[in-house]
C-alpha cells in the first residue's frame, strides 16, 4: 500500500513539473553568459524524479523499450551535432558558436529524456496526463487576459483577430507560446484513441483543443492537423499489404521533397509562387531572400555550424530590407545552413524515415497510424517553422510516440496485437 501511495504521488508531483514546464515557454536565467530556461531546469528534475522511481522499482524491460524509442528520436540531433563537429573542427569556428551550438540540440535531447522518464512514472496515463498539464499551463496563460479585457472584449478581440489573418486583435493570442504545434499532435492522438474515454471527457477535450488551436493560432498548424490527419486515417483504412507501400511512397516523397525543398526557396521558386497565389508569408519571403546570400546548393557546400544562424542573429540587429533579425522560419533551410550538403542529406534521412522504421512495427495499426499522423504533421510544420528546437513541440511529440510504442508493446505481450493488426 505504501508503494501504490508513494506512485500516486510521484505521478502528481511529475503532473505538476509538466504543468512548469509547459508555463515556462519563455522564461530564462542567466548563467555564464547564457541563457537557461526555466523549463529545462523542470525536464531535469522530473528526469531526477523517475530515475529515483526506477531504483524503488525497476522495471528494466520498461525502461529497455522507452530509451529504444527515445534513441530513435534523439538521432537527428546526434546527426546534426557530429556533423557540425567536422565543421567547427575544419572551420576554426569561435568557441562561442561551438557551444550555442551545441546546446542547441543538446537541451532538446534533454526533453526526449524527460518524456523517456515521464513514460516511465506515467505508464498507461502518459499522454493524459501530458495533456492537461498543458492544459493547466494553458489556463494559467490565458486568465491574465481575461482579466485585462473582460470576457465580452477578450471574445471580441478573438473574433476579429481571427477574421484578419492575426493582423487585427492584438493582445489576446497566445500564439508566442508555440502550443499550436503541440495541440495538432493530441488533436491526432485523440482522435485514433477517444473512443477508449466516455462522451463526456471526448467532449470536453475536444472542446478545449479547438478552443487552443483557436487561441494560438497558426495557419501552418492547421494544414499541419488536416495532413497529419489525413495520412493516418488512410494508414488505418489500408490492407496490412498496402499499408507498407503507403508507408513507403510516404517516406520516398518525404526525402525527394525536402531535398529538392532546398534550391526551391534558395533560387526564388517558394517566393515567386506565393506571390502568384497572393498568400501572405509574413515575411518568410524576405527572409529566405536575406539568408540565400549565404549558402549554395551543391555537392561543395559544406555548411557553417550549429549556432552560425543564432551568432549572425547577435552581430546583424536587422536585415538590409530592415527587418528584424530573426530565425530561418525553415527547419529544413536552416539545417541545410548550418550542417551543409552532405549533413543535411544524413539529417533528412535520421529525422523522418529512421523514427518511422523504428517505431511503426505493425503490433497496433491504430497507434501505427498516430505516430503516421504526427510525423507527417511535423514534416509540414518544418517547411515554414523552425519547430526542431521548440521544446515544448519536441516534448509533445516525443510523448505521444512513447505511449504509441509502449502502448503496442503492452498488447503484444497481452498476445492482442495480432488480432488488432488484421483488422485495421
Amino acid at each position: 500500500m505504501g508503494r501504490s501511495y508513494g506512485r500516486k504521488v510521484t505521478k502528481w508531483c511529475s503532473f505538476l513539473l509538466l504543468t512548469g514546464i509547459f508555463y515556462f515557454y519563455n522564461n530564462y536565467m542567466n548563467i555564464g553568459g547564457f541563457g537557461v530556461g526555466y523549463q529545462y531546469i523542470g525536464c531535469i528534475v522530473l528526469i531526477g524524479v523517475g530515475f529515483c522511481l526506477f531504483l524503488v522499482t525497476p522495471d528494466l524491460p520498461y525502461l529497455s523499450q522507452s530509451a529504444k524509442t527515445a534513441g530513435a528520436l534523439m538521432l537527428s540531433y546526434f546527426v546534426a551535432m557530429i556533423s557540425s563537429m567536422v565543421i567547427w573542427i575544419f572551420g576554426f569556428t569561435p568557441i562561442r558558436q561551438m557551444i550555442s551550438g551545441f546546446f542547441e540540440p543538446a537541451y532538446m535531447m534533454l526533453c526526449i529524456v524527460c518524456a523517456m522518464l515521464s513514460a516511465y512514472i506515467l505508464r498507461e496515463r502518459l499522454a493524459d496526463l501530458v495533456f492537461w498539464a498543458l492544459n493547466a499551463a494553458f489556463i494559467a496563460l490565458l486568465l491574465p487576459r481575461f482579466q485585462e479585457f473582460g470576457i465580452a472584449e477578450f471574445f471580441r478581440r478573438l473574433l476579429l483577430y481571427l477574421q484578419s489573418g492575426g493582423v487585427e486583435g492584438w493582445g489576446v493570442s497566445l500564439e508566442d507560446t508555440s502550443f499550436s504545434y503541440l495541440y495538432v499532435f493530441f488533436a491526432i492522438y485523440f482522435a485514433f484513441h477517444w473512443k477508449e474515454k466516455p462522451v463526456w471527457k471526448q467532449c470536453i477535450g475536444a472542446a478545449i483543443i479547438l478552443f487552443a488551436l483557436l487561441m494560438t493560432f497558426k495557419r501552418s498548424g492547421m494544414l499541419a492537423l488536416a495532413a497529419g490527419f489525413l495520412a493516418a486515417l488512410i494508414y488505418l483504412k489500408l490492407g496490412k499489404k498496402t499499408r507498407k507501400y503507403f508507408l513507403n511512397f510516404i517516406l520516398a516523397g518525404f526525402l525527394v521533397f525536402s531535398f529538392l525543398y532546398i534550391p526551391f526557396v534558395r533560387y526564388g521558386l517558394f517566393e515567386r509562387i506565393m506571390e502568384a497565389l497572393q498568400i501572405s508569408t509574413s515575411h518568410r519571403n524576405e527572409i529566405y531572400a536575406y539568408y540565400a546570400q549565404y549558402y549554395e546548393f551543391g555537392i561543395g557546400y559544406l555548411g557553417r555550424g550549429l549556432g552560425w544562424i543564432q551568432r549572425l542573429r547577435n552581430e546583424v540587429e536587422s536585415f538590409e530590407n530592415g527587418l528584424v533579425a530573426i530565425n530561418v522560419h525553415c527547419d529544413y533551410v536552416y539545417y541545410y545552413i548550418e550542417l551543409g550538403f552532405w549533413g543535411y542529406l544524413f539529417w533528412i534521412f535520421s529525422v523522418f524515415p529512421w523514427v518511422i522504421w523504428c517505431t511503426v512495427k505493425g503490433i497496433c495499426v491504430r497507434n501505427d497510424a498516430v505516430i503516421v499522423g504526427i510525423s507527417t504533421a511535423l514534416a509540414l510544420l518544418r517547411l515554414t517553422e523552425n519547430v526542431s528546437f521548440l521544446y515544448s513541440a519536441v516534448l509533445g511529440f516525443a510523448v505521444i510516440v512513447m505511449q504509441c510504442v509502449l502502448q503496442s508493446r503492452d498488447r503484444e505481450s497481452e498476445g492482442e496485437g495480432g488480432k488488432e493488426t488484421e483488422a485495421g
